[in-house]
């Protein structure tokens, strides 16, 4: 959408480059943007943890190592329900659909064994993809040509998804995992950042240049912004919405991958708060609950301030029980910017 557009003033020291200060409208929209506020918010955080923390471990080496491998399937999680927002859709099953595919995963690993760590991480790596997608997939299916809402739709599956993750595993978290996964992936680091962390970041970057430059974007933020409109221009509608599904189990398949490398088991009882997470550090960032904008930047942001703040209680020492008040204040925080954001975008239209 263009924007009008005004002769520039050219009185120096106000809007005007030769005048030796940023444009005041730069300045203001930059003091709007979330990604700016929730950068500053992080840099405290870190500064507040590092003080607390006994000998300054907050930002030890291996603590920020543990930052970043924290951080990778936070974000994969995190891209997977930006690109659903701002289609307009949800999936709070996403946190069910790692767990399912880490019990998978770490099946297929084991079965395999040891002999084998390069093909045992391989097919576990296909195998949880493939089950995301499939968890993926039937949530699009059901959200399109069943015609539920996602929301509802996704909570059903949540308990589904769930439920099946512990008829496959028995009730027990899967164990015998191939070491070999964890030297040669879940803890491998190169030129010292986690394998899982740049993976993530890979994506991530992947996902500005999609929203950014390639037509799927523009459909994606065009369902978003107005469904009726994007259907009325022949825009494919459900085809466009089932692929968004399939992208985000995809993500969390591959978020299934990397917990069963770090830790050698897989965690059925967590991540069920994953979604939230997810949620949270996506609407926080920029990207709004109603559809039509995703800010990946600021979801970077988000999610790190999502990781600081439950990797910050541990360390002070504080128990894990307050990460799950933390959360749901964060969210509910979230959800006020998201209001204020739609309000102050209904006043500059007007």
């Amino acid at each position: 959408m263009s924007t009008p557009t005004t002769a520039p003033s050219t009185v120096p020291g106000r809007n005007d480059p030769a005048g030796g200060r940023p444009p005041a409208g730069l300045v203001r929209r930059l003091l709007r943007t979330n990604t700016l506020w929730i950068l500053a918010v992080d840099l405290i955080l870190v500064a507040l943890f590092t003080y607390l923390s006994i000998n300054h471990a907050f930002i030890s080496p291996a603590n920020l190592r543990n930052l970043a491998t924290d951080s990778s399937e936070a974000l994969l999680l995190g891209i997977a329900i930006a690109f659903l927002l701002g289609a307009g859709e949800f999936d709070i099953s996403l946190g069910a659909n790692l767990i399912l595919a880490s019990v998978v995963g770490g099946l297929t690993a084991g079965a395999i064994g040891d002999d084998s760590p390069v093909l045992a991480g391989i097919a576990a790596a296909a195998v949880a993809i493939v089950s995301g997608m499939l968890i993926g997939s039937i949530n699009g299916l059901i959200v399109t040509y069943m015609r539920v809402n996602s929301l509802i739709a996704t909570l059903a599956m949540l308990g589904i998804v769930t439920g099946t993750a512990y008829i496959v595993s028995g009730g027990t978290d899967v164990t015998g995992i191939p070491a070999g996964l964890q030297d040669g992936f879940g803890l491998k680091r190169l030129l010292g950042v986690p394998l899982p962390a740049i993976i993530s970041v890979i994506a991530w970057l992947a996902a500005w240049l999609v929203l950014r430059y390639t037509r799927f974007g523009m459909h994606l933020l065009a369902l978003g912004s107005s469904r009726t409109a994007a259907v009325r221009a022949g825009l494919r509608a459900r085809g466009q919405v089932i692929v968004l599904f399939i992208i985000g189990g995809a993500l969390a398949g591959m978020a299934g991958f990397i917990d069963i490398t770090r830790f050698g088991a897989t965690n059925i009882a967590g991540h069920t708060q994953d979604s939230l997470a997810a949620i949270t550090a996506a609407v926080i960032g920029g990207t709004l609950l109603t559809g039509g904008v995703i800010s990946i930047p600021g979801l970077l942001c988000g999610v790190a301030l999502a990781v600081i703040l439950a990797n910050g209680l541990i360390v002070v020492g504080l128990s894990s029980y307050y990460q799950l008040i933390v959360v749901g204040l964060v969210l509910i925080l979230a959800v006020w910017l998201d209001t204020f954001r739609r309000a102050e975008n209904v006043r500059l239209i007007q």
